[in-house]
């Protein structure tokens, strides 16, 4: 029999990152996904906002950044496809992909005392504060800047977050919100097969795979979405 087939495109909606604004570092991004019997098996994020290079950490425009002088620095696509790999290319049409994986695999080695976090910029997904506690453990005393913030993390809007962790640019994802809420599985489904496919892992708080099946909402056993280079 065919697969049961579905897009999960968000609906119509404004992105927090996009009215931050580009010159305060907002990112955004037009995620699609396609679920074959409920799994994830296509992921396109797209990340107009993002820099092209995984080392680029400027997510804020410079005061002498335009649209006409960052077509090759700024803006870039992630697909993948289950069993098909990752990969990321440029907006600008023509341009090659290239297949990215969420470890150099250039024979580096990195202590969990210096891996990154990837959060995003609203305490709402850290609504406890678990993923600061988190930082604390593998970070030791020095894990928190002043105001709380983790500081080796890179703070991000959106799906974004997915693509910088599969081309190497973090270690760990991790939102927590607030006890009751109740996951979008078009805020995760696209980055599910964009984690994976670059070497990944997302599981939900338990360690356990996410069901994506359930309808346009997690199940409520859900309390939080984690994400790793899976140690590869």
């Amino acid at each position: 029999s065919l697969p049961l087939i579905s897009l999960s495109p968000p609906p119509l909606s404004l992105s927090r990152g996009f009215l931050r604004g580009r010159r305060d570092g907002g990112q955004y991004c037009v995620a699609l996904a396609l679920l074959e019997d409920g799994v994830p098996t296509i992921g396109v994020l797209g990340c107009p906002n993002l820099p092209a290079g995984a080392e680029d950490f400027n997510y804020a425009w410079t005061d002498n950044e335009t649209f006409d002088n960052n077509e090759d620095t700024r803006g870039c696509i992630f697909v993948a496809s289950k069993g098909g790999g990752c990969y990321q290319l440029p907006v600008v049409p023509g341009a090659k992909a290239k297949k990215i994986n969420v470890t150099p695999n250039d024979g580096s080695k990195m202590e969990p005392n210096e891996a990154r976090f990837c959060v995003g910029v609203e305490k709402f997904s850290d609504a406890l504060g678990q993923c600061a506690g988190m930082a604390k453990i593998l970070h030791g005393d020095k894990a928190l800047s002043e105001n709380g913030d983790i500081v080796l993390a890179r703070r991000i809007d959106s799906q974004a977050k997915y693509g910088v962790l599969a081309r190497a640019g973090a270690e760990y994802y991790a939102r927590l919100t607030k006890p009751g809420y109740v996951e979008w599985i078009w805020d995760h489904a696209a980055g599910n097969v964009v984690i994976q496919e670059a070497g990944g892992v997302m599981t939900d708080t338990n360690g356990d795979a996410i069901d994506f099946s359930l309808g346009a909402k997690m199940s409520e056993k859900v309390k939080g979405v984690m994400g790793s280079n899976g140690g590869k």
